[in-house]
């Protein structure tokens, strides 16, 4: 942190009685800024001539002393702080760790990334896949003219890879620039958008708000700008939907939003973790016929019959009712076996869903619990089993029963199954949305024989439905991300020229209903663009690196006077961080790091290292920060700053615990990464 920066902060003093939270919030706020502040702190920079770090994780311990007053003063607004440093330095990120928790960070930084990238393609590829399969079914037909048959070959010749470009001059790119961070900061934007357009336009612009906009799929502020957009159209469906048995069922934007929002990476390796084993020991069965269908089995039957003999018996006719078939000694002899097969299958994909509870994408997590919301708001009287039929209707219609039907458009198996197992998968799938809803028997009466499955499990499926929607509000985080990155200059997107030109041309022709204050910062800056470019040829579209930032920026002192910091938990913060720095960047065998740490000497190390000149400023800064820090009072010299010394340490065994997890989610994810790539590549052929 600069001088200068220093200087800006606001010198405002609170009590600590003044800023308890409970104990529920301070947990939550600390969760949140060790997932921060670990993030902030691994960022590589500029290299740092000082030997290479082996800084050896420390054991967890309890190191709480009796300094609960100062230090719930400063873990308020932990996370908030650490953003805010971490945004405020952005071009001093000087000293680079290489420990193996920074490491192993890296490439999982990356390969999230590489996710996001492969999941977009996927929907792209998809997308054009059913554009291709309704314009080659019209070419069969007969009934497509020439330009459209120009138009198919089109999309077959320009499927490559986008070329890189970028816009012709800067004035456009700034103002698309100032556009999109403004559709991205402001979800309300896109959520009316959304309700505007026709089912035609949904697709082109999904792709664009769930795989560009809101493209980092593990990066907290775009998910949670995300989910404030659902629930912004979600509320809405709720206010106009006059009944309550057609809430989220019919085919609509809103239901596709949903359905492609589980698409996104966290919700494809949820899938993959819980259902793929099940699925591919299934598909190994080719030959296990579990049809329950009277009318089918009874046909085969026949077929069977007549293959064997060359002549049916005469008491078995060729064509009979479903009711005359439902009624056959024979046909019930066969179905029987095969609905104790069929619920022992469906039981266990069941018990994997409800034991993967935890592991659910927390997204997914979240939109249920806004439907169980919305719904107690709008239905007070409503019990929660017939609230769990709606919040079923969302994760199992939208996410898991697509999933267990077509496995292999999921990447859940690697060839399509035989007929035998795919039917057999599509009545788990049957079972499992009649378990989460009312199930109706009326177009498939013979399914009413499995109605001992849904008494044995409805308890329980609600049980885990309503534990689904137990997580933790954003809203917090949320602000404090929305005002961070108001001072950032480092947020970028990766877009299409295509991309930017179609988002542009929605909100020109709906922007009467989405921009009726002529004063308001969206209507200004689409007066300035003007009439939206028309669509490029799919040869010329090129993909682009758009820097996003507002017109409308915040300075650092509004921003600290927004979030409620102080000076001292501004130089707090500062001190913590930088003496991490330090202490994962200093050889393990350093005398300075002997326990228990004095910081006054780590500092002095720092300090005084040769050929270092960045470890040196580093250690310079230190100094000054313990000396501000005790005349404010709020560490104390006599006692070793033992409130500093305590958190560093709780943050350095915080960090030593987290590689574990590091490498574990890393093992998932490049398994999902190369599945996802894969898929894409025989898409390609």
């Amino acid at each position: 942190m600069t001088s200068a920066l220093r200087s800006d902060v606001p010198v405002r003093f609170s009590s600590a009685k003044d800023r308890l939270r409970s104990s529920r919030t301070k947990q939550r706020d600390r969760e949140i800024f060790e997932e921060m502040a670990v993030t902030s702190m691994l960022q590589p920079g500029r290299s740092s001539t000082s030997t290479s770090s082996s800084f050896e994780p420390l054991v967890r311990q309890n190191t709480y002393g009796s300094h609960d007053g100062a230090r719930s003063l400063r873990q308020s607004k932990r996370a908030s702080m650490t953003a805010l440093l971490v945004s405020m330095n952005a071009k001093d990120r000087d000293l680079e760790i290489s420990d193996d928790l920074a490491r192993a960070q890296r490439v999982l930084r990356e390969l999230k990334s590489k996710i996001s990238v492969q999941s977009k393609k996927n929907f792209v590829l998809e997308k054009d896949v059913r554009y291709l399969d309704s314009r080659i079914a019209l070419l069969i037909q007969n009934r497509m003219a020439l330009e459209e048959q120009n138009e198919v070959a089109s999309h077959l010749d320009d499927a490559a890879e986008l070329q890189e470009g970028e816009f012709p001059n800067d004035e456009k790119t700034q103002r698309y620039g100032n556009l999109l961070f403004l559709l991205q900061s402001e979800p309300r934007h896109i959520a009316h958008l959304c309700r505007l357009v026709t089912m035609a336009e949904i697709d082109s612009l999904l792709q664009t708000v769930m795989f560009t906009i809101y493209g980092n799929q593990y990066e907290s502020r775009e998910e949670h700008l995300l989910l404030t957009m659902f629930q912004s159209v979600l509320t809405h469906q709720f206010e106009t939907t006059p009944e309550y048995s057609s809430l989220l069922r019919q085919n609509t934007p809103v239901s596709r939003m949903m359905t492609t929002y589980t698409r996104r990476g966290p919700g494809q390796s949820y899938l993959k973790d819980v259902l793929a084993a099940r699925i591919n020991d299934l598909i190994e069965h080719d030959d296990m016929d579990l049809e329950i269908n009277p009318l089918k089995v009874y046909e085969n039957m026949v077929n069977e019959i007549a293959e064997s003999s060359g002549v049916l018996p005469p008491d078995m006719e060729q064509a009979v009712t479903a009711e005359f078939a439902a009624e056959h000694p024979k046909v019930q002899a066969i179905i029987e076996p095969r609905l104790a097969i069929l619920t022992d299958l469906a039981e266990g994909f069941l018990d994997e869903i409800i034991m993967a509870v935890e592991e659910a994408p927390y997204g997914i997590r979240w939109i249920c619990k806004q439907i169980r919301s919305l719904s107690r708001r709008k239905y007070p009287d409503a019990q929660d089993h017939t609230i769990c039929t709606l919040i079923g209707g969302f994760f199992f219609l939208r996410f898991i029963n697509p999933a267990i039907v077509t496995p292999k458009s999921y990447m859940l198996i690697e060839r399509v199954p035989e007929d035998k197992p795919k039917r057999t998968l599509t009545y788990v799938a049957k079972m499992l949305q009649n378990l989460a809803n009312k199930p109706s028997y009326a177009k498939e009466p013979y399914m009413a024989k499995l109605q001992p499955f849904i008494q044995r499990n409805k308890d329980r499926c609600n049980k885990f439905m309503l534990d689904l929607c137990e997580v933790p509000d954003f809203y917090e985080s949320l602000e404090m991300d929305s005002y961070v990155a108001l001072s950032k200059r480092d947020i970028e997107l990766n877009i299409s020229l295509n991309e930017v030109y179609a988002t542009h041309a929605l909100l020109e022709k709906h922007k009467l209903e989405l921009a009726r204050d002529p004063t308001c910062h969206l209507a200004t800056l689409l007066r300035e663009l003007g009439v939206a470019p028309a669509q490029l040829p799919r040869k010329d579209n090129r993909a682009i690196v758009l820097p996003l930032f507002s017109r409308w920026e915040t300075s650092f002192d509004d921003l600290t006077q927004q979030l409620d910091i102080t000076q001292e938990e501004v130089l707090f913060l500062e001190a913590k961080a930088t003496f991490v720095q330090i202490i994962r960047s200093l050889p393990s065998n350093a005398g300075a790091l002997r326990r228990p740490l004095r910081l006054d000497r780590i500092a002095e190390a720092a300090g005084t290292l040769r050929n270092d000149p960045i470890m040196v400023r580093k250690g310079i800064r230190c100094v000054e920060l313990l000396s501000t820090l005790s005349d404010m009072c709020v560490v104390e010299r006599s006692d070793d700053y033992a409130v500093l010394r305590e958190e560093i340490e709780q943050e350095l065994a915080h960090l030593g615990s987290l590689k574990d997890k590091v490498l574990e989610e890393t093992e998932k994810l490049e398994d999902v990464y190369k599945t996802i790539r894969d898929h894409n590549a025989y898409h390609c052929i």
